[in-house]
């Protein structure tokens, strides 16, 4: 009964969490909340709006420090819940850490998924010659992850390298981060 428990738990912050971050990437995209295809996602999401009354958002309103704190606590939920649902305890200075650095992780993994989306979506418009609103919404959320990298990758035409090259950024910023926070762990006890 545990196990089931522990793991529909884990499901409902799992999804909670990619809520809050395609939130999070629509509004980064500067996308209408008026859109008929984006506005279920923001109304699903209200929650980050109530949040922005406390927090701020920067960079023009494309920023939401209310979603990245919102995805925070749902990541201290998640592990000090699974903490407790397995009978273990957690000190606050380690679940705050451990929270970070996985939400760190975490917002480096989707945003890899969104690359490799972005990917497949592109060969999908090139093999079927047809956009459909929703590869349209994918290709909006990838392009303020990719533009930096498109300024310092070669233009070669027909061929677009930044999509690989963000992919090995992130996937080694992932990689990097795990390693120092595996070392760093330890020291909190």
């Amino acid at each position: 009964m545990n196990n089931a428990l522990l793991q529909v738990f884990d499901l409902v912050t799992t999804f909670a969490m990619l809520l809050v971050f395609i939130r999070f990437m629509l509004q980064f995209a500067d996308m209408d909340a008026s859109d008929p295809m984006i506005a279920p996602a923001y109304r699903a999401t209200h929650i980050v709006d109530v949040f922005g009354r406390i927090f701020p958002t920067v960079a023009q309103g494309r920023i939401s420090i209310a979603a990245i704190v919102l995805m925070l606590l749902i990541r201290l939920i998640d592990i000090s819940g699974k903490a407790a649902l397995t009978h273990q305890g957690i000190a606050p200075v380690p679940l705050f850490f451990t929270g970070t650095i996985s939400l760190v992780l975490d917002f480096l993994r989707m945003c890899r998924y969104l690359v490799i989306g972005s990917i497949i979506v592109s060969w999908i418009v090139v093999f079927t010659g047809s956009v459909h609103p929703i590869v349209s919404i994918i290709m909006r959320l990838a392009e303020p992850i990719l533009a930096p990298f498109r300024r310092i990758t070669p233009n070669l035409g027909m061929l677009d390298l930044s999509p690989i090259v963000a992919f090995l950024a992130f996937y080694l910023l992932e990689i990097f981060i795990g390693g120092f926070a595996a070392s760093f762990m330890p020291m909190l006890g």
